[in-house]
């Protein structure tokens, strides 16, 4: 268990494990820090509650302050596959 103001984290070695955030839905509250401090990695979601952007990038210092900044702890960080890229040219 984390300490107060830290994240929860899950993080594996290896480039292909890089952290992600996620948003436990049942815990948040949608107050709304996640989305003004780290935009690319949250969009709002349904019932005024935010998620994890599908195509966020590897969580970064920003993801942890949010993580840490949530008042009830709803985001986390987990090891897991990159986000996937931009679809090919044509």
């Amino acid at each position: 268990m984390p300490r107060e103001g830290e994240p929860r984290t899950a993080r594996a070695a290896g480039p292909e494990a890089a952290a992600r955030v996620f948003v436990d839905p049942a815990l948040c509250i949608g107050s709304g820090i996640c989305l003004a401090t780290a935009p690319r990695h949250f969009e709002p979601g349904g019932d005024n509650r935010s998620r994890a952007r599908p195509d966020a990038p590897a969580a970064d210092e920003s993801a942890e302050d949010a993580a840490a900044l949530c008042p009830v702890e709803a985001i986390g960080l987990v090891a897991g596959p990159p986000a996937p890229g931009p679809p090919p040219g044509p």
